[in-house]
């Protein structure tokens, strides 16, 4: 099965590489497919402020560092050196624009005009780079993952959604009845709110789990993972 990575980066650091990218080749293309001068330019000036951004943020993330090596050599350095000067606090320059919230949203709906437009191509696309990489996924070898915690006194169990759609959850509330069907989750994380039986203080429930694609059931169960119950006082 291929899939098409998502083309925006997750990090902070990636998507500076998208955006600029994007400043760098936006005005080859603006004209055939219909950018207006007032969005590329504030694509510019998104640019301009995140990067403004990023820089602020090392440069405290620097001192902050100096700052608690400062520290441990005054608590902990040799007591014949002298300690030396501090280091000097970061000047923040002012802003280069004062720009709308949301960078990334904006980048979406461009990319989404752009790959509407008549004139798009694949090529556009990746010089552009807003074309994700394609990459194989063996679904027969998908496996969940499950973890859990406790809310409220109820059982959550965790996962993570990867390139599925949603989880058949199973229980095995120690009945004899073995797994049986839960629920079908399509957002992470699934509380189970399940009453706990009224003659018992402390309960051991079992999970385990299955990805689902296109409504079917694809690759592993999970292994299983017990949640210890306790009743609520």
């Amino acid at each position: 099965m291929t899939r098409k990575a998502y083309y925006i980066p997750k990090s902070d650091s990636g998507k500076l590489i998208l955006l600029t990218n994007l400043v760098n080749k936006i005005d080859i293309h603006a004209a055939r497919l219909d950018i207006s001068p007032a969005k590329v330019t504030s694509l510019k000036n998104d640019l301009a402020m995140f990067k403004y951004a990023l820089q602020m943020q090392e440069a405290y993330k620097t001192f902050k560092q100096s700052i608690s090596a400062y520290k441990n050599l005054m608590r902990d350095g040799d007591p014949d050196e002298l300690l030396g000067a501090l280091g000097t606090v970061p000047i923040i320059p002012a802003p280069p624009f004062n720009i709308y919230q949301g960078i990334f949203k904006r980048v979406r709906r461009l990319v989404a005009q752009i790959k509407a437009h008549q004139n798009y191509t694949i090529a556009i696309g990746e010089d552009l780079g807003i074309v994700g990489d394609e990459h194989v996924v063996d679904i027969h070898q998908l496996k969940p993952v499950l973890k859990s915690r406790l809310d409220a006194g109820h059982p959550v169990i965790i996962w993570k959604k990867g390139i599925a759609e949603a989880l058949d959850i199973y229980v095995d509330r120690r009945d004899g009845k073995g797994f049986v069907f839960l629920a079908t989750d399509n957002h992470p994380d699934y509380t189970d709110k399940h009453p706990m039986p009224k003659d018992v203080e402390s309960i051991v429930w079992e999970y385990k789990a299955i990805y689902k694609i296109a409504d079917k059931q694809v690759g592993k169960y999970s292994n299983s993972i017990s949640v210890t119950v306790t009743r609520k006082v």
